[in-house]
């Protein structure tokens, strides 16, 4: 899902008063303070480990006083709350508050298990170390969904449908979900809450780590299932979203403005590195609301005219920049979505509007002071996209709300309402100001959090050419081995920074890796020309049971029962757009692709990998993906049977010795013409594609046919054409054994 992109300002507009304030009523014990707005009001700073009581600011009234002059400014110790309850165990020390650098330990009593960290420390920003601590028995429908510190829960049944409901103990300021349901799921609704000091700010990396993982989440969630359809709807009419909006009133200082359209930009840039082709709109407002790029425009898919159209926009664009009307701003955002839904709709096309994914991004440094409560035309907009109205289908998948509150000068409530609440993401930030904003976008766009995320690809291609099929297929590795002068060749798959998975066939018993070469497309050159980068291999794995004469007795020349071998390079790869690793069943990364909270064992895997009497699948043949169906169920005696008619099969007595439970099959010509697999595709992937991500589930292995002449495919015409590929679920967990023994980095599930 990916975003609605609203950078806002919304501050109260303070005038310049007409009777001067005493300067020396604004004195700080222990600070410092600068004075902004043409006098009007002062800022204060602190050493670190410090915060200035009783508010970062004081503004000029037009009494002649200051705000919150009665309480004289003062820098005090930045202060951690203290737990207000701990179920199922205790805590020590226990302390009215902690300091910098305390640290708070909890135990569990006998039969609770411990969930999160023993230990936690007070950090610089008024944060607690690590997540919450949970002392669990297990007892209920739902797990306890704990404490935050901070906090005081009502409600102790963790039946289906229970409720508990949260509140912050005195002056803390809630972020995150006040009520919580036991879902049917065993999963509890809505984002776990925390109990924060006013002066409590967010880290540009803590920002940066939590929205770049919830937006990858986002990406991930399409209900689009046919791959043909979502790539005719994205690219033609633009199954996602971007509004930026920018606040361009007089309380925005021009130096801020600029740094708010470069956080857009890098955003935008951010975006461009998953490869999709959302559509964006970009309104600035003050007063009232300007549209700079339209949902409507042609040109809107093009990140880089949109990019351009941005920079062009300046700052004095406005003429009343008196006002914050944030409202405007949703209120264009709700039109247009409007105006959108009505253009499907007069094509004959009632569905895509509901399926197309929008965020909210929201950056505020204040409060709107015109237009109305944003919170009410946000409802609005919630009601046209049906979010959270029917409990059998919420859609929450389909609206992000992003919030960021910038400086001290915020409300904090208002930004807590406005945002998402959404399990196991975190949707509401507060930063220091809006150059911390860049900082954390800045972060974001490091590659690093992206380009070693398994089964991502730059599918979307308008057009195929030399360019851009590298990182349609960026898993793929060319392999070679040269004997006696000749070279055989083989395809594999990226696992990991030093890890490649091919087939165990494709190398004789005591193979020397100095004779085995692999290649992978590394980083464009200046030209966009894609340049293949040669590895050396380190050491060479192949399954134990992997014995070609093994059943010999039973007729059968050459076995190819667990056909699996690793290559272990001698450098790490430098995963880039043509250089990602693909996913595989049974760890972490396909876990989180399948964005299924159950998908937490192999067997689930296989149950929504490869439900059904034809899987669709693809494999990749001469950088070209070929379309196949994997044969379950009673399609699989077809398999069977056109093996029986393989030459070096025929005198098998029971062809199931052959074809084991080890293999997954396609081809054939029903349900249509299924192209072959060639010698050359040995050891490359069978992948199902999950929505947006590529999961490889085999290992292209052996066919009953030979469809290759003088080193050329030829079309496939015969209906006893089988290919059988290796399972990776039957040989999972040898593959974890040697990246485990390797630290590779790979999270492998427990069964």
């Amino acid at each position: 899902m990916l975003p609605l992109l609203l950078l806002t300002h919304i501050s109260v507009c303070l005038a310049a008063p007409t009777v001067q304030c005493d300067p020396s009523k604004v004195k700080i014990n222990g600070g410092s303070y600068t004075v902004i707005d043409e006098g009007s009001r002062v800022k204060y700073s602190c050493p670190e480990g410090k915060y200035p009581y009783p508010a970062f600011t004081r503004a000029c009234q037009y009494d002649g006083t200051w705000t919150n002059e009665k309480y004289p400014a003062v820098c005090k110790d930045i202060l951690c709350p203290a737990p207000v309850a701990f179920e199922g165990g205790s805590f020590y020390p226990k302390q009215a508050n902690y300091k910098i650098g305390e640290v708070l330990t909890f135990e569990c009593y006998d039969g609770f298990k411990m969930e999160g960290p023993e230990n936690r420390t007070c950090q610089k920003n008024a944060k607690w170390s690590g997540k919450t601590t949970i002392c669990q028995d297990n007892s209920g429908y739902c797990s306890d969904p704990g404490i935050p510190i901070g906090a005081i829960k009502t409600g102790t049944s963790y039946g289906i449908e229970k409720k508990v409901k949260y509140t912050c103990s005195q002056g803390l300021i809630m972020f995150g979900s006040k009520e919580r349901e036991c879902l049917e799921s065993k999963h509890w609704s809505g984002s776990e809450p925390a109990c924060r000091q006013w002066y409590t700010y967010d880290t540009p990396e803590e920002v940066a780590d939590s929205f770049s993982s919830s937006m990858l989440q986002s990406i991930d969630t399409t209900n689009s299932q046919d791959r043909e359809d979502r790539k005719v709807q994205i690219l033609k009419y633009g199954l996602m979203n971007i509004f930026i909006v920018l606040d361009t009133s007089k309380s925005v200082e021009e130096k801020d403005f600029i740094t708010a359209k470069e956080s857009s930009k890098i955003f935008i840039q951010k975006v461009a590195n998953y490869d999709i082709k959302p559509r964006y709109c970009i309104i600035s407002f003050a007063s009232n609301a300007i549209n700079v790029v339209a949902l409507r425009d042609e040109n809107n898919k093009n990140d880089d005219d949109v990019m351009d159209k941005l920079t062009q926009f300046e700052y004095s664009s406005h003429e009343d920049k008196q006002g914050t009307n944030t409202g405007a701003a949703l209120k264009s955002i709700y039109e247009q979505l409007i105006e959108q839904e009505l253009w499907y709709k007069n094509r004959g096309d009632k569905e895509s509007f509901m399926k197309t994914q929008n965020v909210i991004l929201l950056m505020t440094d204040g409060n709107y002071n015109m237009g109305g409560d944003p919170r009410v035309i946000m409802t609005k907009i919630q009601d046209l996209l049906d979010i959270g109205k029917r409990k059998e289908d919420m859609r929450e998948e389909f609206l992000d709300v992003y919030v960021f509150g910038l400086g001290s000068d915020i409300n904090q409530p208002e930004i807590n309402d406005l945002a998402s609440k959404k399990a196991n993401e975190v949707h509401v930030f507060h930063l220091e100001d809006v150059d911390k904003m860049k900082e954390c976008f800045d972060q974001m766009i490091d590659e690093s959090d992206v380009m070693d995320t398994c089964g991502l690809a730059k599918y979307y291609a308008v057009k195929k050419d030399e360019e851009n099929i590298p990182e349609m297929y960026p898993w793929i590795a060319n392999i070679s081995i040269t004997r006696s002068g000749q070279v055989q060749s083989c395809k594999g798959t990226i696992l990991s920074p030093r890890f490649i998975l091919t087939a165990a066939h494709c190398f004789e018993l005591n193979e020397p890796v100095h004779t085995i070469g692999v290649q992978i497309y590394g980083p464009p050159r200046k030209d966009n020309k894609p340049e293949l980068k040669a590895y050396k291999v380190e050491n060479f794995y192949r399954h134990p049971d992997y014995i070609p004469e093994s059943k010999k007795d039973k007729g059968i020349k050459r076995s190819f029962d667990h056909d699996v071998a690793l290559l272990e390079l001698k450098s790490k790869i430098e995963f880039t757009r043509t250089a990602r690793p693909i996913c595989i069943p049974c760890t972490v990364g396909t876990s989180q692709a399948l964005k299924n909270p159950q998908a937490t064992t192999c067997s689930t895997h296989e149950n929504l990998l490869l439900s059904g009497e034809e899987v669709k699948a693809m494999f990749i043949a001469d950088m070209e993906e070929a379309e196949v169906f994997i044969k379950n169920g009673i399609k699989r005696l077809g398999c069977l049977d056109a093996a029986k008619k393989a030459p070096d099969l025929k005198d098998v007595k029971n062809i199931e010795d052959a074809v084991t439970d080890q293999f997954l099959c396609t081809g054939g010509i029903e349900p249509q013409v299924e192209l072959p697999t060639c010698k050359g595709d040995s050891g490359g992937p069978l992948i199902v594609q999950y929505k947006k991500r590529f999961i490889q589930v085999g290992i292209i292995s052996w066919g009953t046919i030979n469809h290759c002449e003088d080193g050329k495919r030829i079309n496939q015409t015969e209906k006893y054409n089988r290919d059988f590929y290796q399972s990776i679920f039957k040989v999972w967990s040898w593959i974890k054994t040697i990246l485990n023994m390797k630290n590779e980095g790979v999270e492998f599930l427990s069964n």
